[in-house]
């Protein structure tokens, strides 16, 4: 899968990082809080529990806050047998995800859609019309067609984005809204951008792409 950006561990910016190190947002007890109950809850993993991350401005944390939550349920646990197990983790952007579901010919993008679709645990990350390739129509398909096997079959999905929960539902309609996020819990993150403070010799020297997921 060379062609699709599909991570399967957590990306270096983002590992040794512990949520109570978080800064910046106006709510930082409640983000912390919200984040910690669900990656404690003791049957995340077995209910399939999902997340949604959101926040109306950039550079608030919440890309940093959902690895977070990838990096703690991918530690060795027990299993309903007893058994040690690591769980497969994949984080992935939207726009990309999107990209290979238009290359519905290519056996790379194929494989891509089938092991995000399949994966224990996922991180759809930055759900944003910014990104869309074609239109909203299709994109609508595309968020059920995954959530609805996702949901399926009880697994975990977090997904970020900078729609509020009240305009996810008007871009992509109420009924694809209620199933789409039918079994997520929500954490918002209130603030401004906190880039700048964090890595202030990297966004000034790069204005690369990856720069805006410090702290997106």
């Amino acid at each position: 899968m060379t062609n699709y950006l599909v991570e399967t561990s957590i990306p270096e910016l983002h590992r040794d990082w512990d949520i109570k190190d978080m800064v910046g947002a106006d709510n930082l007890e409640a983000v912390q809080h919200g984040v910690i109950k669900f990656i404690t809850d003791l049957n995340v993993i077995k209910d399939g529990n999902c997340l949604y991350i959101y926040s109306v401005e950039n550079g608030t944390g919440k890309t940093r806050a959902a690895n977070f939550i990838l990096y703690q349920l991918h530690k060795p646990r027990l299993d309903e047998k007893g058994n040690g197990v690591i769980i497969p983790i994949l984080s992935v952007m939207f726009g990309e995800y999107l990209r290979f579901c238009k290359d519905t010919f290519g056996e790379d993008s194929k494989e891509a859609r089938r092991i995000v679709m399949m994966t224990p645990i996922l991180l759809l990350d930055d759900v944003s019309p910014v990104f869309s390739l074609s239109n909203v129509q299709n994109d609508r398909a595309e968020l059920l067609m995954l959530m609805a096997y996702r949901r399926n079959h009880k697994l975990v999905t977090v997904i970020t984005s900078n729609l509020t929960p009240d305009e996810f539902q008007k871009l992509y309609g109420p009924s694809a809204s209620s199933k789409v996020l039918e079994n997520f819990s929500f954490i918002q993150v209130i603030g401004g951008d906190v880039r700048q403070a964090i890595y202030p010799d990297q966004l000034q020297e790069s204005d690369e792409p990856e720069d805006d997921e410090a702290c997106r």
